[in-house]
């Protein structure tokens, strides 16, 4: 019985459903994504430092924390959606891993944006920029600066993506 019991944890525990915020898929993620756990180190250290705040959680009476937490990433992306979409040539696009969610945002001309959960993060090959939804916030509303990111350990990237390339956007 107790081995039906953990198993049955484990699997809720790490379900897509509960992604954000999910310490059992962050520890997977981590092992994945190393730069991930940079970054959301140095977010906590930045919102302790007062450099950056954390998103205000108004969610309606009810409302899962997981199902706020993609409306709000998404009506950030839509915010950066004209400006990025202008910036990428045909073809291209712009993903971006979020450490504290276990999920990535993708821009691209032809298919908009889109919210990847920690289930569809398993077809992405690299990410553009790793960063944390609050850094991401900070840099686009709150007047953070694409090299406050990097000095502060709040955005990495992979694959040998230019400064430029990732610095067009912020």
């Amino acid at each position: 019985m107790r081995i039906l019991l953990a198993a049955c944890l484990i699997l809720t525990g790490t379900s897509a459903g509960l992604a954000c915020g999910n310490p059992l898929l962050w520890a997977m993620l981590f092992a994945k994504v190393p730069e991930a756990k940079v970054v959301y180190e140095a977010e906590l250290a930045a919102r302790a430092d007062g450099l950056i705040t954390a998103r205000v959680y108004d969610a309606r009476p009810g409302e899962a924390y997981h199902l706020w937490s993609k409306a709000w990433i998404m009506d950030l992306a839509k915010e950066m959606q004209p400006t990025v979409e202008n910036r990428l040539e045909p073809g291209q696009s712009l993903t971006i891993l979020l450490a504290d969610e276990v999920a990535a945002v993708r821009f691209s001309r032809e298919a908009g944006v889109e919210f990847v959960p920690a289930a569809g993060l398993g077809r992405i090959a690299r990410y553009d920029l790793i960063t944390s939804t609050n850094a991401l916030k900070s840099v686009w509303r709150d007047g953070l600066s694409y090299e406050e990111m990097l000095t502060f350990d709040l955005a990495r990237t992979q694959e040998n993506k230019s400064d430029q390339f990732l610095k067009a956007f912020f």
